[in-house]
């Protein structure tokens, strides 16, 4: 009988010291001809691939991964994890406390106002669909600009902003890839700094390590999207 897919959390006491996530375009040709011509066409069934590099030099460490590896059961579970990648990103607005009236007053309890630090969301009466490529979020909050080339998580799933077109009302057109994995209603979150992917091993003897000395050792792992 089979069992059920489970999908476990990445261990956060593993951290890859080296990481590639990129988009598999999956384009498919009819061959080249004679004279050197080749036609290549999207198949629109592009999905993220990953390879983690996890240096293990503590018990703990060196426990987590072997915890992870075997509830991951080859290719049979899979795990969310995204890309470290916060420096490169978009940014959102540091939050301010304290903020007082224009005349100084405070409210009854002596608290201020608090501006700042909210993560963007879909904008009001744009609701996205599964397949879309396009979103469009209200950043008004986060009051920085949406940077192309930027990861972003929605709905569970990964991304990365191919195309930015400011909008009026604090709005912002993004065009994305792959496409929408999950409909996006009104009001979810849009995340820059820590979006994650479902994904499972791409062998089954993939992330297998050895230690020296029952001391350290490095795991990679070669990922591939669950969809």
């Amino acid at each position: 009988m089979n069992e059920p897919m489970i999908i476990y959390d990445w261990p956060p006491i593993l951290v890859a010291n080296a990481e590639m996530f990129r988009i598999d375009a999956r384009t498919r040709s009819g061959g080249e001809t004679i004279n050197g011509r080749e036609q290549a066409v999207s198949s629109g069934l592009g999905r993220w691939v990953a390879r983690l590099t996890v240096p293990l030099h503590t018990p703990a460490k060196i426990r987590a991964m072997r915890s992870l590896m075997a509830r991951l059961n080859g290719r049979a579970n899979g795990v969310r994890v995204g890309p470290c990648d916060c420096r490169n990103g978009n940014r959102l607005m540091p939050t301010i406390h304290d903020i007082p009236h224009s005349d100084k007053a405070r409210h009854g309890d002596g608290a201020g106002f608090q501006q700042g630090g909210t993560a963007p969301t879909i904008a009001e009466d744009h609701a996205a669909s599964v397949g879309d490529r396009r979103i469009t979020i209200w950043n008004g909050a986060t009051r920085t600009p949406v940077l192309e080339g930027s990861f972003m998580g929605a709905g569970g799933y990964l991304y990365v902003v191919v195309g930015v077109t400011p909008l009026p009302d604090e709005n912002t057109l993004i065009d994305l890839r792959p496409k929408l994995r999950t409909a996006l209603p009104v009001g979810a979150e849009i995340d820059w700094c820590h979006g994650r992917v479902p994904m499972r091993l791409a062998a089954d003897d993939s992330g297998e390590f050895e230690l020296q000395l029952a001391r350290m050792g490095t795991a990679t792992l070669d990922l591939v999207e669950i969809w």
